[in-house]
């Protein structure tokens, strides 16, 4: 939330302790005084102050004034300043110019800060805050060594303690910032610049934190002060600056310009207003980013830089090749294998003059291309803090940034060819306004209400999104996006637009926090209400879809150029989806200072998720299947072939809707709330002794957080969109041809399921060392329950005839009449086991360091191939990472006093940093290609 606790023990020079004692903290940068009294045990507290730099200073009546500077406050951290009077005057005082060693003697969480040095000075491959996380023990990315943008170049794909990617949290100043249907892509990246810190939270965090069962990875932005600070910024890169990718034959041509400006200080008017310049303050940043290069493609690998493919050349789009064409329905050949032009399809013609560019390379990949692909970036973000009296301080935030990408090729995973251009946009929100009041030295209180956005915008452009000149009536209505079919012709490339999905995300956040200082116990207590919206406007082949598979003349170009082809399908648009859902969390947490060398951290969080991430769609546009529903004598008639024969059966066998419950006693979500989710925290944390160089801590909880549901897809099932399959049809008229029913897919939930459950547990030691070194070595583990897994519910037993191919997999399905049924249920389990070594030294005398080492574990239980085998299948996860080591530096490189002021100039007030990660690979799965199983599927294990 952007505030920490100071917290300590004040005494005389026997040990006793000292009661009602001054204590002052001072914030350096604002010029605000807080003051506290200590109580009968010398004990102080003060809670949620704002972080930076304080002074901390303690008068006593009989006693020296102490003065302990450089005491550095971080988010949502507990900074120990003890103080040891010295006999005498108040008039005379103590100066302590040492910071404070920077042990965690009040909590027993596992946790990593990003400073202020590192977010400034480190150099990333991206500058994307995101990459930090890496340097954490614990953090596995399985994009390390990729260059990381921002908008859709840096979604974090990054597991936490052996986490998935998408169970861990990632908030703005307290306030969620990404998108709930993934639970992985980010709203919006701040520039490094407008950074104070990051804070990663891994282990046994306190009951005040929670939605998210792995990982928790808060931002907080900087904030004005009395004085003005700013920055301007300029990172430059292009092609001679980089390394050639291991798979490319050359360097891709790229160019890249980040820069921006930052201002911070107090907002006054000499002699009128805020002339001490401790009220109001501003900060603002403006960021841009220009680039020029390879094109994005997924999130996990390398932008592409050469796409190769395959088109008709000149003389086959003449209708002229080289081997014998037959002429459809007879036995006879075309003369000298050319297809008279009074033949070919104007449709063809115009699709391939459209879209399939002639060769302009050699071999079986005919076309290759490098496009030169434009992404923008462009920033915005702006803080108030306005102390409006000595005990209420006012925060308003807000931030934007908008990404996007004029794509050459709009779905490479569709397209092959520049013909097809597209647009892709990423445009986030985030605001917060938040009132911290300290009621009373003991107590103070928080309230924060964020809101957060995230857009996906994707849509194909220029003639990907045109269908003039192209007359092929559609069998359906609905083609949002206006765009001619995609074209599948065997041996050639495709063209296409696949299944656009635009939509977004809003999220409404509601906090309190209240905390009270009780003697030795520090209460605090609050409510967390999230209030969820997804929007969803996808569309899935409204376009239609051909295939030419050279069925009529023996060759599949051939057919295209008559117009031939051997199927059509095309889907009516399913309604847009618009999906509501809340969150609600209570929490309250005790930590118990038993003994000044002995704190206890006591909490519980009760979670309740209503519908929770997507939740109910509000025009009731979603349906389910249910096993138990579905009744056998209502199936359909089949086909050898699979096909359905036509009127027979029921067609919403063992569907239902919010509105046809079929007798389930379900809500509008189609599955149930669930408000019975309690999460108690303990940790301690234990210096030995009394020891000022050694603390013992460790802990345990339970953390619950909502999968990646995938819940809008329940809109794409019947009765809410349909489908034709057109078999042995043609190019200008898909209708003409014979029309088959083919069982359709469906997306179903398990109405009953439970949200993921983690359990966690941790046991460390940190040391302090000589040279302002810090050791800390843990162990820490977790096992998970309940996680999501998608079996196909339809998948049959294995089956040679099925593996044949003599047998049509639909008719051996355990459910007739439908093809895979990708059920979302909650039996997954995993656990992680690690030993999580951290060194680090905070910069002093010119110096900070970090290393880290992990050394761990991560296995899953997830059903295998076999969805009806139990119990699931073990195995190591996709994140498992047996050894990671990260290493970052900043260093600041002594200077000249003596010689030429030349020569200092050029010479003095440089710096070096760094930063390595040195890591095991992760596991890959072996798979064959083809249905050897005969189960209807491909990708299956060799064994």
């Amino acid at each position: 939330m952007g505030t920490g606790t100071i917290t300590g023990i004040v005494t005389d020079p026997s040990g006793a302790a000292v009661s009602n004692a001054t204590v002052t903290a001072t914030d350096q940068s604002r010029h605000l005084p807080h003051t506290i009294q200590t109580d009968t045990s010398g004990s102080y507290v003060f809670s949620n102050m704002p972080i930076g730099d304080y002074q901390i200073s303690v008068e006593s009546t009989g006693f020296k004034k102490l003065v302990q500077e450089h005491v550095h406050l971080d988010t949502d951290s507990v900074t120990k300043v003890d103080a040891i009077l010295q006999l005498g005057s108040t008039q005379e005082s103590v100066t302590v110019t040492a910071a404070p060693p920077p042990l965690q003697t009040e909590n027993g969480e596992l946790s990593n800060l990003i400073t202020g040095a590192q977010v400034s000075e480190l150099s990333l491959n991206g500058r994307n805050f995101s990459q930090f996380l890496t340097l954490s023990p614990g953090v596995a990315s399985a994009q390390t060594g990729r260059r990381m943008g921002v908008g859709q170049e840096g979604n974090p794909l990054m597991s936490v303690n052996g986490g998935r990617v998408n169970s861990t949290k990632f908030t703005y100043d307290g306030v969620l910032a990404m998108d709930t249907g993934g639970n992985r892509g980010l709203n919006l990246f701040p520039p490094m610049d407008a950074i104070a810190e990051v804070q990663v939270k891994t282990s046994n965090f306190a009951a005040s934190e929670g939605s998210f069962g792995y990982g928790l990875v808060n931002v907080t932005t900087k904030s004005g002060g009395a004085d003005f600070h700013g920055d301007l910024y300029e990172v430059f890169g292009n092609t001679d600056l980089n390394a050639r990718n291991f798979f490319d034959s050359r360097r891709a041509k790229f160019q890249q310009n980040m820069f921006g400006v930052t201002l911070g200080g107090p907002i006054y008017i000499p002699g009128y207003y805020n002339t001490d310049k401790n009220k109001t303050f501003f900060f603002i940043s403006e960021g841009w980013n220009r680039r020029q290069g390879p094109q994005l493609v997924n999130y996990t690998t390398p932008p592409q830089s050469t796409f190769t493919a395959t088109t008709l050349t000149a003389a086959q789009r003449q209708g002229i090749f080289t081997s014998s064409i037959r002429v459809p329905g007879t036995s006879n050949t075309f003369p000298n294998n050319t297809i008279p032009t009074s033949l070919l399809d104007p449709n063809a013609l115009t699709l391939l003059r459209l879209f399939y560019p002639l060769p302009n390379s050699t071999g079986s990949a005919n076309y290759v291309i490098s496009p030169n692909t434009a992404s923008r970036w462009h920033e915005d973000l702006a803080r108030l803090d306005q102390q409006i009296t000595s005990k209420v301080l006012l925060t308003l935030r807000y931030a934007h940034d908008q990404w996007y990408e004029n794509e050459a090729i709009y779905a490479p995973s569709n397209a092959s060819f520049p013909t097809q251009p597209g647009f892709l946009g990423k445009p986030g929100y985030n605001a917060i306004a938040r009132l911290l009041w300290t009621i009373n030295p003991a107590t103070t209180n928080v309230f924060t209400a964020g809101f957060s956005r995230n857009q996906i915008l994707t849509y194909p452009t220029g003639a990907a999104a045109s269908r003039a000149g192209i007359n092929i009536p559609e069998a359906l209505p609905g083609n949002l996006f206006q765009a001619p079919p995609d074209i599948t012709i065997s041996g050639f490339s495709n063209i296409g637009i696949g299944s656009p999905n635009p939509n977004f995300n809003n999220i409404f956040e509601w906090k309190d926090d209240l905390t009270h200082v009780m003697g030795k116990h520090t209460i605090q207590t609050g409510l967390d209400i999230l209030r969820l919206q997804k929007f969803d406007y996808g569309a899935v082949n409204t376009q239609g879809a051909f295939v030419f598979n050279g069925n009529f003349t023996g060759n599949a170009a051939a057919d295209f150029l008559l117009g031939d082809a051997f199927s059509y399908t095309e889907s009516s648009a399913a309604p847009n989806g618009y999906f509501f859902s809340n969150s609600y969390e209570l929490y309250v947490q005790d930590d118990w200072k038993v003994t000044p060398t002995l704190t206890l951290n006591l909490g519980l969080r009760w979670t309740m998720f209503k519908g929770a991430p997507i939740g109910y769609e509000k025009y009731n546009n979603i349906s389910g299947f249910a096993p138990q529903l579905y009744q056998a004598a209502q199936a359909p008639q089949l086909l050898s072939n699979g096909q359905i024969v036509a009127g027979t059966g029921n067609p919403l066998n063992g569907i239902f809707t919010p509105t046809n419950l079929q007798g389930l006693s379900l809500p509008r979500a189609l599955v149930r709330s669930h408000y019975d989710m309690p999460g108690p925290r303990v940790g301690f944390a234990w210096s030995p002794g009394g020891s000022s160089k050694t603390v013992i801590r460790g802990g345990c909880g339970i953390f619950y957080h909502w999968d990646n549901t995938n819940q809008e897809n329940l809109r794409t099932n019947p009765p809410f969109t349909s489908s034709v399959s057109i078999y042995n049809t043609f190019l200008s008229n898909p209708t003409g041809g014979t029309q088959r029913i083919f069982p359709a897919n469906l997306q179903a939930f398990d109405a009953n399921f439970l949200y993921p459950t983690v359990h966690q547990w941790s046991f460390g030691v940190q040391q302090q060392l000589p040279g302002q070194l810090l050791l800390s070595v843990s162990y820490a583990g977790n096992r998970a329950v309940h996680l999501d897994q998608e079996p196909n519910l339809n998948q049959p037993q294995p089956n040679l005839a099925v593996a044949q191919g003599t047998v049509n997999v639909n008719n051996v399905r355990p459910y007739l009449g439908y093809g895979n049924i990708t059920y979302d249920e909650r039996n997954g389990s995993a656990s992680y086991n690690a030993l999580q070594t951290f060194l680090s030294r905070r910069m002093s005398h010119g110096l900070f360091l970090q290393a880290s080492y992990t050394w761990s574990k991560s296995l899953v239980f997830n059903v295998g191939q076999d969805p009806f085998r139990q119990p699931n299948e073990e195995g190591l996860s996709s994140y498992d990472q047996p050894h990671n080591f990260t290493f970052s530096y900043v260093y600041d490189v002594p200077s000249l006093h003596h010689g030429s002021a030349i020569l200092r100039a050029i010479i003095n007030h440089w710096e070096t940093s760094g930063n390595a990660i040195i890591a095991s690979g992760f596991p890959f799965t072996v798979t064959i290609s083809g249905d050897r199983a005969g189960t209807g599927s491909g990708s299956q294990r060799p064994n």
